[in-house]
């Protein structure tokens, strides 16, 4: 990857708000709609950037919500109340059976290890915890031309993501399409003047957008 990622652009920031990504909260609403979590529950923010999410799950949810991200700039940018912390998301610092619910949102594609990062997931899970993974997956064969640093440059395979998942005891509850939300933010980030995170192939070779839910234990 050469040059600024597209995660610590302006742009992005002016087409898809502090969460950095398609639908801003729309996925991160209805996953916590579909996991039924508790007032009280304990959630963690794998790639959190700005702390958006973070905030947003503990004033909108009420969740004790914490977040760590691997940019040192785009958490010296993130509001500085918020629980953040720096790290690896292949590599946790958090104890055992930690978290009710892990969001992992447009971050898998970016984690070169992604076993490594599903089996730290895992571990910080509490029995039946719920890990909520939302991000670009490939839809077709052809090759995919993107932006430096973009997920779109290398999203998720979800035969892939499913073995993995099942090698870890993680079941598979809910996958839902939402690649309008990607073709919207592609639509402002045109506007604005950027190429588009995936600007070749016919439809069926450009990366969906989805959100999937697996349940630990």
């Amino acid at each position: 990857m050469t040059g600024t990622p597209l995660w610590e652009k302006s742009i992005l920031r002016s087409a898809a708000g502090e969460t950095l990504r398609p639908g801003g909260f729309v996925l991160t609403d209805r996953a916590v709609t579909l996991t039924k979590l508790s007032a009280d529950a304990r959630v963690l923010d794998v790639g959190c950037g700005l702390g958006a999410t973070v905030r947003h799950l503990r004033s909108q949810h009420g969740f004790s919500a914490y977040g760590m991200d691997y940019s040192p700039r785009q958490l010296s940018e993130a509001p500085k109340d918020l629980p953040l912390t720096r790290a690896d998301g292949s590599l946790l610092p958090f104890a055992d059976s930690s978290f009710d619910a892990l969001f992992c949102e447009c971050v898998l594609s970016l984690i070169a290890d992604k076993g490594q990062a599903v089996g730290e997931f895992k571990r910080v899970l509490k029995d039946k915890g719920k890990l909520i993974i939302s991000d670009l997956y490939q839809r077709g064969n052809g090759q995919i031309q993107c932006l430096d640093g973009s997920c779109a440059g290398s999203p998720l395979y979800l035969g892939r993501v499913e073995q993995i998942l099942k090698e870890y005891g993680m079941h598979i509850v809910t996958v839902e399409d939402y690649s309008r939300l990607l073709v919207e933010l592609a639509a402002k980030l045109v506007f604005s003047g950027e190429k588009p995170p995936a600007s070749s192939g016919n439809c069926c070779d450009r990366p969906g957008y989805m959100l999937m839910i697996a349940t630990q234990g």
